[in-house]
Parts: structure tokens; C-alpha cells; sequence
């Protein structure tokens, strides 16, 4: 970069303001650090650290609104708004400019962090979780701020910087037209990528992102306790927290879910792409550790448990931030961000926050040391001689015994055994199998981690090898959910508690299994380990419906207040029946039904399920007949234009609806399919168009003709054209056998061809096959009505057939589409059930903040 040159037009001002904001941010949160960790010692320095964390929420604001006005305004000199917007994008979209890279998404997260943190720093005050609380907060704080510093110590650089100005990002300042002082006067951001131009995507990532920012309560809650050698109280003050964060980590999730079936072009809405997996891992173990909590709320049991998964949460939520941020996944996600160089950075703060649980679990001064200094030694070690593998196991496979050494020798133990017949039981069964589930995703998330640190070749597993294996876990979960709120803790009376469930077991089982008969069982291609599992989960999630619903009714007594868990866990049955249902029974209507290759158009079309349609045709398509009318342009949109029709009473063709699949062609980051869906109440038709939206033709290659394709036919043969059918009528000569044998004469042979267009008019055709002297002179003919060219070249006489080439105009070509449609049936019991989930766990929070609320009166 030549430093010389006076630019013209930068607004300097605002990357100064944004970086100031940037160091307040990352200065404000280690003072706040400093000042909360001696608070718990000595209570005065409480008012600075709070003081700190203000001028740190501040900073965060600050950082915000300045990146917005730069979005807004424009400010193309700045790489981050350079590379992820532009003028012409719709406005409505800034909101996914800001989170779309890794400096605005980690921005978000630190934002929703400083929220909570004032929050429950405000709940805290003066109390003795305050100062530990908020110290993990601020510690947490410090990392997500040297995210985005952006700053070099010797070759590490920390951070990136969302405001590095354009001709100074390493990239792109030795480009030419940073040479020209003049250069923003033309130029225009890259713009956002297609598939977040989407409405979910600006709802989406915030809900998601809040979510996690809400795993950071109970994880800081469990280290304090550690910090402070107090292993109880702690979980009624967490357990609201905790269910809020199951409340909308879930949310989030689930828009994720959606925004996957309405945006991208797979055919459905969950993947088990891992960084969908790896958003879904933490909510399972945090709805885990929510359950957890009750059962230390009610009978004081399962504390190492609560604390253990408390803790894992979060730290999943950091493995999941590693995962999606160090570009290890490669292509194997459709998520992934690009590796930013922040892979060292990112694994130092997985790892910090691992290894401080571990040593706040250690009581012993002398073993917590060591462990101490064995750590920093292991890392030095790393560092100097290179061996990052082998001392990333060493230290894990120490931090494992140390742990568990830690729970044996210090931790408060249970005094008696749960009773088989108990809630508290059962309830910690089903966390434990929560948190089997979450294991496996994990592991197999994981491959790409696992290839890598040991030089490997693990395959991902394919959508439907997933389902197998979550199957069984899934179909024992919802029968505890089913029979858990039943029993009562302590002891219960077996005999009593399965006759309460007698009713619900038998309406689960008479509708489950009549329903299993047509869906599965008369399902000849189904394997028999998918009949059981499918008629199982059926089942018991029918069972889950009917038993807390009995148990909503007949025991709560129709109270909503006290609803809340088992209206929650309807909805999570009737998510699983609209799962089960709308995948498992998916049905591909488009089929080619055309003699074409539709590979040799592309690799990626599917050649029995997707199929070709041309502009004006009208050809079946599952229970509907399917027209093309046409495409329409809308700024960068491409419309694809498909009515469907159904056979009437009368047995005409009854117009039923329109849908329009579209292409957005992006000229930079090129082209991206989003589907036409049409919502009825018992299914969804989803459809997704493929076609050349590049392609431009000009008039004057119009008028041009194809390369021709020779025919070989008998008479009354047929030839088929693009927009005509021919058929070889006749052959026709001007001399006579004997003629032809004098010297000197000609042969002239006319091939009359009759060719009948798509309105049946017929038109006429006699290209010549011309013998002159032994020379052999092929005769041409052109239709210009039909646009087509025939040259009459050969006459096999031995065989008894003609040759004949045919070329058509290049203008004679309609425009055509690939199509891939699919009927998902009952997919609307999964949206209500996520909207019934969401609706029992916002009771259920409201309820813990009452009973708090109620104590503390």
C-alpha cells in the first residue's frame, strides 16, 4: 500500500471510533475481571467491578452502533462492510450483513452476553454469587473481545478486526484499483450470500446466539460454586436460567430448521449437517441439566451431575463455536464460516475454560498446583518442541482423572439410593440418556476433529445412518416422558402408577399400531429394524401426548401455572410424531419420465426424481398435472412460474394453484436455489427449480440454426422436432428407371416430408437428393414457419431407407426447467409442536420465578 496517496472519501473517523470502542471493550472487561475476583475477598472493590462491566456494556453498545451506521451508510473503505454488503441489497437485510461474518457474529454473542450479565448481575447484587458469577462473566467477556481485536503479538494475531479498512486488509492492498485515491467513487460491496437473503436469517442467528449466551448462567453458577465450596443453593437461583436457555436455544434451533426448508435446496429441514449438531448437542445437555436441577431442588440428589452438565453445556457451546469458526469442517457443512486464522485462539478459550473447572474442583492446595503447573509445562512443551497432538491428549487424559479423582475424594455424596419406583429415578435416567444421545452426535460431529489429530479417513455418516442410531435412544426417552410425572419422589406404589397409565398406554397403542399398519408394515421396501422403530416411536410419543395430557387434566386439574413441563413435553412428542411422519414418509412426485439424461444437463440432478419440463407443457406429475408458464426476473430474482392442476368431476383439468420457485443469481457469489412450497393443512408440496439463468442470447443467434442431427428412416418414419413432428411421407423421382440409365441424365429424388406442429397445421417439406454424372448433390430444405432445416443426403437402397439431417433454429428453443418436487406429509404436527414446546417452557420459567419470588416475599 502506498502510503502517499491522499484518498478521497474515507470516513476515517468512523474505524477510529470503532476501534476505541473495541479496546474500552477488551480493557473495561479484564479491569472488571480483576475487580470481581478480589471482590470475593474484600467487598470494596464490588463497586468498581461493577462500574467496569457497565463501561464494558457500553463499549459492546458502542462497537454495535457503530458497525450498523458504517452497514447503513455504506462505508465500502471498511473490508467487513465491503465483503458482506452492497447498494442494491434490499435494506430489510442489514440486520444478516452484521452477524454473516465472524467479526459480526461474535459481536452478537458478546452483545447478548452483557445483557444477561447486567441482568443477573442486578439480581446478584450483594449477595454471595455476585462477585464469582460476574468474574466468570467478565472472563468470558475478555475472550469474546480479543475476537475481534484484530491485533498482532510478534506473528500471532488475536482477533479480526471488523474495522480494517479495505486497502489495508492483506489481501487486497496490493490490488490496482487501491492505487487509484479516486476508488471508492465507483465501488460496490461483494454483497450478502445468497442463501441468508431470507427473513429467518434475520431472526434466526440472534435467537440462536441469545441462546447460547444464556448457557453461560448455569456454567457460571457451577463454577462459582466450586469457587466458593457451596455445591447446593445455586440451582433455584439457575434453574429459571436454565430453562430459559432451553427455551430458546431450542427456538433457535428450530428456526434454523426452518429457515433450511424454505431457503436451501436439500428437500427438508434438518440435515444432521454438524453445525446443525453441534447447536442441537448444548440444548440436549442443557435440557439435561435443567432436569437435573429439579431433582436437586426436590430431593437434593444428582449435585455432581447438575454441576457436570451445567458445565458441559457451555463448554459445548465453545466446542460448537470451534468447530463452525476453524474451518476444520471444510466442505462437510453447509454453515461453516471460512478459517480466519482464530483456530490456535479459539482452542485456548475452549480449553481455558475446561481447565479452570477442573482446578476450582481441586481442594488440595499441593495436587491443585501441581495440576497447575503440569498443565502450563505440557503447554510450554507444545510450544517448544511442536508435539500439539500428543500433549492435547496427555493433558485431556489427566484432566479426565483429575476430575474424577476430585468427585470421589471431595464431592458430596448421595446418603441413600433413589428408590426403582421414584421420579427422581427416572428423571435421571432419561438426563443420562439425553446426554448418551448428545455423546454420540458429538462423535460423529466430530470425525472431521478425529481424522485430523489421528491421521484418518472416517467417512460422515449419510442422513439416514444418523437416524438409525438415535432411533432406540429417541424411542426410551419419550417413554420416560410419557410415565415420568406419574411417579412421585421417594418411593411409589408400582401397581398404582402403571394403572394410571393403563388408559393412555391403550389409546397410544390402538391408534399407534393402526396407523403403523398402512404407513409401515404393508411397506414392502422398509427394512424390519425400521418397521419396529418407526411403529415404536409412534407409539410411545402417541403415549407421551395421551399420558400428559391425562396427567395436565386429572392431576394438575387443568392449572396452566403448573402446566408448564407437561405442556412441554407434548409438544416435544408431537415433534417427534411430525418428524417421524414427514420424513420417514416423503414422497418424491417429480419422476423423468423423458428418454433424456438429465445428468448430462448436470451432475448434481437426480435422474429419476427429477424431471424436465418445458415452457407451455403439460405432463403428470404425482396427483397433479403440472404446467410451466414461464420465467419472471425480480431485481436478482428468477421466478420460475408452475401451475398445478387436477382432474375435476367432469374429468377436465381444474386449475388447484400456482408455485414459483426461484434462482437468485448473484454476480459474485453466483447462483442459489430457494424453494416453492405450498402449505396445506395435512401436507407440504415442496419444490425446487434448476435452470440456466446466464445464459444471454442475442437477436441475431436467434435466427441461427443448431448443429444439424442426421436421420435414418423408412417411409411413413417419424422424426420429432422440438416444436413439430415429422413424418417421411413419400419419395418422389423425375425420370424413370430406363431414363436414368441414358447417359448424361439426372436423378433428382424429392423426400416429401409432412410435419405437423403442436396446433396441428401441416406444413410441407421436399429437400432434393440430386445424381448428376455420379455425383452425388444433397438437396436443402427450410421451413421458416417451424424454423427447421432439412437436408436430404443419402439413399441406402439395400436396406431401403433414406438419410436425412434436420436443424433447428436456435429461436425455436423454449425455455425449459429442472424440477424436483416432494410431498411431505403431516409436516404442520412438527410447527405446532415446537410452537406448544416453546409455549410449556415459558410457562414453566414464569412458574420458578414465581416460586423464587414467593420465598424471597
Amino acid at each position: 500500500m502506498n502510503s502517499s496517496i491522499e484518498y478521497i472519501g474515507e470516513h476515517i473517523w468512523a474505524g477510529k471510533l470503532g476501534n476505541g470502542f473495541v479496546v474500552l471493550s477488551f480493557v473495561a472487561a479484564l479491569l472488571s475481571l480483576i475487580a470481581f475476583c478480589l471482590s470475593t475477598k474484600r467487598t470494596e472493590y464490588l463497586s468498581f467491578a461493577r462500574i467496569t462491566f457497565k463501561l464494558h456494556a457500553v463499549a459492546v453498545l458502542g462497537i454495535a452502533v457503530t458497525l450498523f451506521y458504517m452497514l447503513l451508510n455504506h462505508f465500502f473503505e471498511y473490508q467487513y462492510i465491503w465483503q458482506h454488503s452492497n447498494k442494491s441489497m434490499d435494506m430489510k437485510f442489514i440486520l444478516s450483513c452484521f452477524w454473516e461474518g465472524q467479526e459480526g457474529s461474535f459481536l452478537l454473542w458478546t452483545f447478548w452476553n452483557v445483557v444477561i450479565g447486567l441482568i443477573l448481575n442486578r439480581i446478584l447484587k450483594n449477595t454471595e454469587w455476585e462477585a464469582p458469577t460476574m468474574a466468570v462473566f467478565a472472563l468470558v467477556q475478555i475472550f469474546l473481545a480479543s475476537m475481534i481485536l484484530g491485533i498482532y503479538i510478534g506473528d500471532y494475531k488475536i482477533g479480526s478486526n471488523p474495522f480494517l479498512l479495505l486497502r489495508e486488509h492483506e489481501q487486497y492492498r496490493n490490488m490496482p484499483f487501491i492505487q487509484n485515491p479516486n476508488y471508492l467513487f465507483k465501488l460496490d460491496g461483494r454483497g450478502l450470500n445468497p442463501l441468508l437473503m431470507n427473513y429467518w436469517m434475520t431472526i434466526h442467528p440472534p435467537t440462536l446466539f441469545l441462546g447460547f449466551a444464556s448457557t453461560l448462567v448455569p456454567f457460571a453458577f457451577a463454577i462459582a460454586a466450586f469457587w466458593n465450596k457451596k455445591f447446593n443453593d445455586w440451582q433455584k437461583l439457575a434453574l429459571p436460567w436454565t430453562f430459559f436457555s432451553v427455551c430458546v436455544l431450542g427456538i433457535g434451533i428450530l428456526m434454523g430448521g426452518a429457515w433450511a426448508y424454505e431457503a436451501l435446496s436439500f428437500g427438508g429441514f434438518w440435515a444432521w449437517d454438524p453445525v446443525e449438531n453441534s447447536s442441537l448437542v448444548p440444548w440436549l445437555v442443557i435440557v439435561a441439566a435443567a432436569h437435573t436441577m429439579i431433582i436437586n431442588k426436590n430431593k437434593g440428589g444428582s449435585l455432581f451431575t447438575t454441576h457436570f452438565l451445567s458445565i458441559a453445556g457451555f463448554l459445548l457451546v465453545l466446542y460448537s463455536t470451534f468447530l463452525t469458526r476453524s474451518g476444520i469442517l471444510g466442505s462437510s457443512s453447509v454453515h461453516a464460516f471460512t478459517d480466519l486464522g482464530m483456530t490456535g485462539q479459539l482452542v485456548m478459550y475452549m480449553l481455558t475454560f475446561v481447565f479452570i473447572s477442573v482446578v476450582l474442583l481441586i481442594h488440595n492446595e499441593l495436587i491443585k498446583y501441581s495440576y497447575i503447573i503440569g498443565s502450563l509445562l505440557i503447554w510450554f512443551f507444545s510450544l517448544v518442541y511442536g508435539y500439539q497432538k500428543l500433549a492435547l491428549e496427555i493433558w485431556c487424559v489427566g484432566s479426565a482423572i483429575m476430575t474424577f479423582w476430585a468427585y470421589v475424594k471431595y464431592f458430596p455424596k448421595e446418603k441413600e439410593e433413589e428408590a426403582l419406583y421414584s421420579r427422581e429415578f427416572w428423571m435421571f435416567v432419561g438426563s443420562m440418556i439425553l446426554l448418551l444421545i448428545a455423546m454420540v452426535i458429538t462423535y460423529f460431529t466430530s470425525l472431521p476433529v478425529i481424522n485430523k489429530l489421528f491421521d484418518l479417513k472416517y467417512a460422515q455418516l449419510k442422513v439416514q445412518e444418523y437416524n438409525d442410531f438415535i432411533l432406540p435412544f429417541a424411542v426410551v426417552l419419550v417413554l420416560l416422558i410419557a410415565c415420568a410425572q406419574f411417579l412421585k419422589y421417594k418411593k411409589n406404589n408400582a401397581p398404582a402408577f402403571f394403572k394410571s397409565l393403563m388408559i393412555s398406554f391403550g389409546l397410544a397403542l390402538a391408534f399407534g399400531l393402526t396407523a403403523s399398519i398402512p404407513l409401515y408394515f404393508n411397506e414392502s421396501k422398509l427394512e424390519t429394524y425400521n418397521k419396529i422403530g418407526y411403529t415404536s416411536i409412534l407409539i410411545t410419543s402417541l403415549f407421551a401426548v395421551f399420558a400428559n395430557l391425562d396427567y395436565m387434566l386429572r392431576i394438575l386439574k387443568g392449572r396452566i401455572k403448573k402446566s408448564g413441563s407437561s405442556i412441554a413435553h407434548i409438544g416435544f412428542a408431537m415433534i417427534m410424531i411430525g418428524v417421524l411422519i414427514s420424513t420417514s414418509k416423503k414422497i418424491t412426485i417429480s419422476k423423468n419420465t423423458t428418454k433424456q439424461n438429465l445428468t448430462e444437463l448436470s451432475k448434481e440432478f437426480d435422474n429419476q426424481k427429477s424431471m424436465l419440463l418445458t415452457q407451455g407443457d403439460t405432463v403428470p406429475m404425482g396427483p397433479y398435472m403440472v404446467t410451466y408458464k414461464g420465467r419472471e426476473k425480480v431485481g436478482i430474482d428468477y421466478y420460475f412460474k408452475v401451475d398445478y392442476l387436477a382432474e375435476g368431476k367432469d374429468g377436465k383439468l381444474e386449475y388447484q394453484f400456482t408455485l414459483k420457485p426461484k434462482i437468485q443469481d448473484n454476480p459474485i457469489m453466483g447462483t442459489a436455489a430457494e424453494p416453492g412450497t405450498k402449505h396445506f393443512l395435512e401436507k407440504d408440496i415442496y419444490t425446487v427449480a434448476y435452470a440456466d439463468v446466464r445464459t444471454q442470447i442475442d437477436s441475431a443467434t436467434l435466427g441461427k440454426y443448431k448443429p444439424p442431427t442426421n436421420y435414418v428412416g423408412h417411409i411413413k418414419d417419424t422424426i420429432f422436432a422440438g416444436n413439430a413432428i415429422i413424418v417421411i411421407d413419400s419419395l418422389r423421382t423425375n425420370v424413370n428407371e430406363a431414363e436414368y440409365k441414358i447417359s448424361d441424365s439426372l436423378l433428382e429424388v424429392t423426400a416429401v416430408l409432412k410435419a405437423y406442429d403442436t396446433q396441428k397445421n401441416i406444413y410441407t417439406a421436399r429437400p432434393k437428393y440430386i445424381i448428376k454424372n455420379n455425383t452425388q448433390i444433397p438437396g436443402e430444405y427450410i421451413v421458416e414457419e417451424l424454423g427447421l432445416k432439412f437436408v436430404f443426403w443419402k439413399i441406402n437402397p439395400e436396406e431401403g431407407t433414406i438419410e436425412i439431417t434436420m436443424s433447428e433454429r436456435v429461436g425455436n428453443s423454449k425455455d425449459f426447467i429442472v424440477m424436483e418436487a416432494h410431498l411431505f406429509p403431516f409436516i404442520n404436527v412438527l410447527w405446532l409442536g415446537c410452537i406448544i414446546m416453546a409455549l410449556g417452557t415459558a410457562i414453566a420459567i414464569m412458574e420458578r420465578i414465581h416460586q423464587i419470588r414467593r420465598k424471597h416475599a
